[in-house]
Order: structure tokens, then sequence, then C-alpha cells
């Protein structure tokens, strides 16, 4: 089978199609045929060299497709089957997977990252790994969900306790996560305000449902965000662009505020005025991935149309090298898609 591998990181150039062979399904595994695979920063940073990884690698943690074979003892998946891919591999049996907190787990691996990913024509996976795409979307718009919209909802439910009538700071409005936390914070009932790096952004962030945007090249997010709200501030802060932004999206929060943190886009050292924080009693959160039992709730939502991932370019695999170019440009609003 085709494969886009990684054998050295850097550029985007160093990524190559190759024939890689095709690994049949074990016990309680099961061999899908890739119709889907959406990008994500992390496969930037896999690719770069941000994170050291054990090489040859397949890059790519998203992905969907279809069922082409079962292994013994698996009856949740039949040949045909349409599925989505939970890239998270987890243990089941350390002490955090069996408190539910599986994002936590001991023996934690991410596709593309810990293991082979979905960047290939098919993958072999554990059968609860996978789950079954709701009829209302595409095999297209299921190679989205996962990544963005389950840590979406790992962060500002299960981690910052969102509630219905809050004021909300969405920083990168038209990242996956970002818009995944815009229709997320609008459905549970909440103030929105997000950050653009471009006016063409902040038009398709309001037709998403933001109520206010801010373009953080031509305005102080915080000065901007206290104007909105009229000098209160905001409730909670989903930031994960890291370094660059990390003052002004504190500076936002009201006193009491929370601000749930995920990323490190532009840089992973940030300072905090400890005395500012603990005299408006603010909370710093950090968040990581997603617990499986959290997945049922999110898929629930596309099955109920309520939620729609936003796909903003599709590629071959052979082109994989002008999908990382696009990524790391930032001229992009929502997901970017290679088809294998």
């Amino acid at each position: 089978m085709r494969a886009v591998v990684l054998e050295q990181q850097g550029g985007p150039e160093v990524l190559r199609v190759k024939e890689v062979e095709e690994k049949k399904p074990r016990r309680n595994e099961v061999l899908v045929k890739l119709e889907a695979a959406g990008l994500n920063r992390i496969d930037i940073w896999v690719r770069s060299g941000v994170y050291k990884i054990p090489l040859p690698r397949i890059p790519g943690a998203d992905g969907a497709g279809v069922v082409e074979e079962v292994g013994e003892d698996v009856t949740m998946f039949s040949k045909g089957d349409r599925v989505l891919i939970n890239p998270a591999l987890t243990c089941g049996a350390c002490r955090y997977c069996q408190r539910g907190w599986d994002s936590l787990c001991e023996n934690h691996r991410l596709l593309g990252h810990g293991a082979d990913g979905t960047y290939a024509e098919k993958i072999t996976l554990p059968a609860n790994n996978l789950h079954k795409i709701p009829e209302e979307l595409s095999t297209t718009q299921a190679g989205c969900i996962m990544v963005t919209y389950a840590t979406a909802w790992h962060a500002l439910v299960t981690r910052a306790g969102i509630l219905p009538g809050s004021t909300v700071l969405v920083i990168g409005g038209g990242s996956g996560v970002g818009i995944s936390a815009i229709q997320l914070s609008k459905l549970l009932g909440c103030t929105v305000i997000t950050t653009v790096g471009e006016d063409w952004k902040a038009e398709k962030a309001y037709r998403l449902g933001a109520d206010y945007v801010i373009n953080r090249r031509k305005q102080s997010i915080s000065e901007a965000v206290k104007e909105f709200t009229h000098g209160m501030g905001v409730d909670l802060v989903l930031e994960h662009a890291g370094q660059a932004v990390w003052e002004e999206a504190v500076k936002s929060l009201a006193p009491g505020g929370k601000m749930v943190y995920l990323g490190a886009t532009s840089g992973e050292n940030a300072s905090v005025n400890i005395r500012y924080t603990y005299r408006r009693q603010i909370s710093l959160l950090g968040s990581y991935g997603w617990n499986r039992q959290e997945i049922p709730h999110v898929l629930r939502l596309f099955e109920t149309g309520k939620l729609r991932p936003v796909i903003h370019k599709t590629f071959p695999l052979a082109e994989a090298v002008e999908a990382h170019q696009l990524m790391e440009s930032d001229n992009f609003f929502g997901k970017i898609v290679l088809l294998p």
C-alpha cells in the first residue's frame, strides 16, 4: 500500500510517498481502507522535529474510512462499515485508565507520533479505537472530527466546566480546535469572542457564530475584550497559541475566571504574574487530548446535526507536501484533509 513516510525530520519536502507493507488484522483488530486524513498541528511538530520520535514514521492522527477486514473476535464491525478513528492508543489497565482518565494513560500513544498514522491507504487498529460514522456525515467530514472536537470538549466541558451564559474567549478562531470551540461554546449557550489574524477570517468566524471577532494584528486582545465586555473581562479563555498571546489571554479574564490551555504553537515558555493571578483568583488549567467516555457525547452532536466540521481544502495523498505548506502558511480557515 502507499503511505507518506517520514524518514528524517525537517521541512515539508521531507514527506515522501512510498510503498509500505500492509498489516493484516490480528485478534480484536480491524483493517480500515482510509478515505480521509485530517491534518493537525501536531503533524507539523512531528515532521519538523519539535517532537523527537523514532523514524521512519507514517504521520497523521485523524482518519476515517471503510472496514476492509476484521480480525478474530471482532463483533462490533463488519466489512463495509464506515468508521472514524480514535487515534489515542491507551492501555486500559493503568491507574488513570481505570479511573476513566485515559488521556493521562501511562502508556498513551498517539497515531502519527507514537505509532504509524493515517497518511496511508490503509491502517490496522484495535476495534475499540473505531466508531461508526454518523449517517449525516461524509467520510471526509468524519476524518476531521476526533482530534479537534474531542479535544475542545475535554478542555471546555471536562476541564473548565463551561457554564451556559458564560462569556468565552477562543484564541485562534480559524484553526480546527478554535472552530470546534466556537461551535461548542455557542451550542452551550455562551457568548463567544474569538481572535483571527486576517480580516477575511473574521467574516468566516462571524458566520460560524462568533459574537465578536478580534484581529490580533490590529488590536490588543485584552483591550478589545474589555471593550466588548464593558470592562468586565471573560469568564473563560480557551488558549492554544502559546507564548505569543499568553499574557494577553490571562489579562482578558474577569476576576474568578478560568483559562484552559492545550497548545504552544508560538512557543512553549510563558511567564505568569503570580500576584495578579492569585489576587484575582484566576484558574490556569492544562488540558491534553480527551477521554474515551467523552467521545459518544461529541458524536451524538454530529448525529443530531448540531455540529458540522468546516473543511478548508482537500489534497490527494501524493500532495502531502503542499498540504503541510498550506498549514504552515496559516492562510486557511478550517480543516485541511488528505484523501488517500
